[in-house]
């Protein structure tokens, strides 16, 4: 299996909603994002505004997966004007293979160059809570509440200093490996 990743540019905007159709779990259902116009807010003009950051996988020549974070103020994982809100997918037949972490990884990679942290809200019966908890996101206690769907869902937040230290001391390894290669 051959993964590529690529960063969600605005012009692919309809990758973008095609992802939040599974993001939202309606692949589960006979709904579709029409019926939920509330979720038009994590798709409509992707890329257009400023902190939009997003990156999705290419895997034998189809879409598989993605990540994305917006700053939303009606987000339903929205906790501070500071800190964006991740909606993630990946497609059923491309679950449970490494995949949804490639792209996590990724993303984090580029969202701590431009935010401390990011939130989501998660169904409390989504197995990606797992994946989240191993990337070190953290519930937001006293979140929970009930979703449109009838169940429970909390938000859970991810500080990316980590992250930011690690891209730190990587830079600087590039760095050192740059100057010794030209004898600095």
């Amino acid at each position: 299996m051959n993964i590529e990743l690529y960063f969600l540019r605005s012009s692919e905007h309809f990758i973008v909603k095609d992802l939040l159709h599974y993001a939202a779990r309606l692949d589960e259902s006979d709904e579709t994002l029409d019926d939920h116009p509330y979720l038009e807010q994590y798709h409509r003009n992707y890329g257009n505004f400023n902190g939009d950051i997003g990156v999705y996988a290419f895997v034998d020549n189809k879409v598989a997966g993605g990540a994305w974070v917006r700053m939303l103020l009606n987000g339903f994982g929205h906790v501070d004007t500071k800190t964006p809100e991740l909606a993630f997918a990946v497609l059923p037949e491309y679950r449970n293979q490494g995949i949804g972490t490639q792209i996590m990884e990724q993303l984090m990679r580029e969202v701590v160059k431009s935010y401390p942290q990011m939130s989501l809200s998660v169904r409390e019966n989504n197995p990606a809570i797992h994946l989240y908890e191993r990337l070190g996101f953290t519930k937001v206690e006293g979140s929970e509440e009930t979703n449109t769907a009838g169940s429970i869902s909390f938000k859970m937040i991810h500080t990316l200093k980590e992250q930011a230290e690690v891209a730190s001391s990587q830079a600087s390894l590039e760095e050192e490996r740059f100057r010794k290669s030209f004898s600095f």
